[in-house]
């Protein structure tokens, strides 16, 4: 199949899968729609099946360099808009208000990620945490790692049908580990556009991650040829310039 499709069309179809996703969350409709809806995504499935197969997100032209999930943020499980699975969240680089780099991270989360009656599951908040302060961990151009610990703690209820805000930053980072913090904030829209501090959000919950700093290219070839996942070694340190 040739690739002739116009940017965006692809994330408009996931888009259209994730709708139905939620549409049958939402109402039960009676046998003969459902029945001729199952004929349709049946022909979907076969024409979308038919394709040339998509990189990971890892993969590179350049065995030396050093990439990060952002690379191909658009397969990512949190905030892909090609990963059906995912929300998605929208990640951009900011400032925290006493001036340190941050990652801010913006979602709206409904009924298909519910928990707590009309709240967001907490597994849910814990994964678009792990997202990411796994993102915020090269905030200083440090080397990548893999989660070793992750600590959500869950002040009140994040409400699900709002604008949450997720603020990532580095607190502390050495060699071959990195200690990442974040907070979810249920954001205030009317009080941001009078210009109120930040300090007016409700804070929903906190987040601390240790990210161990490994070698990428060893861990995909042992995973490759190793389901059971042995422990990667970790990363050479960064050369001194």
């Amino acid at each position: 199949m040739s690739d002739e499709s116009r940017p965006g069309d692809d994330e408009l179809v996931v888009a259209r899968l994730r709708e139905i996703g939620r549409q049958v969350h939402a109402g039960q409709v009676d046998a003969e729609s459902r029945t001729r809806a199952l004929g349709h995504l049946d022909e979907a499935l076969r024409l979308l099946s038919d394709g040339t197969p998509r990189r990971r997100w890892q993969t590179v032209d350049d065995p030396a360099r050093t990439e990060t999930r952002a690379r191909d943020r658009g397969l990512s499980t949190f905030s892909g808009a090609l990963n059906v699975v995912a929300p998605p969240m929208s990640i951009r680089a900011g400032e925290l208000p006493d001036g340190r780099r941050a990652l801010i991270g913006r979602v709206r989360l409904g009924r298909l990620h519910e928990g707590p009656p009309r709240s967001v599951h907490g597994g849910v908040l814990a994964g678009l945490f792990d997202e990411l302060l796994g993102g915020g961990q090269r905030l200083n151009g440090g080397p990548p790692g893999m989660t070793g610990r992750l600590t959500v703690r869950y002040r009140r209820p994040t409400p699900l049908d709002a604008d949450l805000e997720l603020r990532v930053w580095i607190h502390d980072e050495r060699t071959r580990r990195v200690v990442v913090r974040g907070e979810c904030a249920l954001v205030d829209e009317a009080s941001a556009r009078r210009g109120s501090p930040r300090g007016k959000d409700t804070i929903t919950a906190h987040a601390e991650a240790i990210f161990m700093r490994v070698d990428f290219a060893r861990l995909d070839d042992m995973m490759r040829d190793r389901p059971d996942g042995e422990t990667p070694a970790t990363a050479p340190p960064p050369e001194r310039r």
